[in-house]
C-alpha cells in the first residue's frame, strides 16, 4: 500500500511539473511573438527614418530650409548696405552713373 501510496505521488508530482512546463513554454512562446512583433515594427521605422533622413539631404530641401526657415538668400542677392554714406538724396533726373 505504501509504494502504491508513494507511485500515486510521484505521478501527480510529475504531472504537476508537466503543467507548469507547458504553462511556462506557452508563455515564452507569447513573449518571443511580442519581440518579433516589435522587430517588424522597429524595422519598418528605421526604414521610414532613413528615407526622411535621405529627403531631408536633397539639395531642394536643403535650399527651401535656408530660405524659409534660416532666411538665407543666394549670394548675389545680398542687399548691400553702405553705413556712412551720403546723405543727400540720389538724383531723379539725368543720366545714371
Amino acid at each position: 500500500m505504501v509504494m502504491f501510496s508513494l507511485a500515486v505521488l510521484s505521478s501527480l508530482a510529475a504531472f504537476v511539473v508537466h503543467l507548469a512546463l507547458r504553462n511556462q513554454n506557452i508563455t515564452m512562446g507569447y513573449e518571443v511573438e511580442r519581440a518579433r512583433t516589435e522587430a517588424l515594427r522597429m524595422r519598418g521605422e528605421i526604414n521610414q527614418t532613413r528615407l526622411e533622413f535621405a529627403a531631408r539631404r536633397s539639395p531642394a530641401a536643403l535650399e527651401a530650409i535656408g530660405r524659409n526657415e534660416l532666411g538665407m538668400v543666394e549670394p548675389d542677392q545680398v542687399p548691400t548696405l553702405v553705413a556712412g554714406g551720403s546723405t543727400r538724396p540720389g538724383r531723379s533726373s539725368g543720366r545714371p552713373r
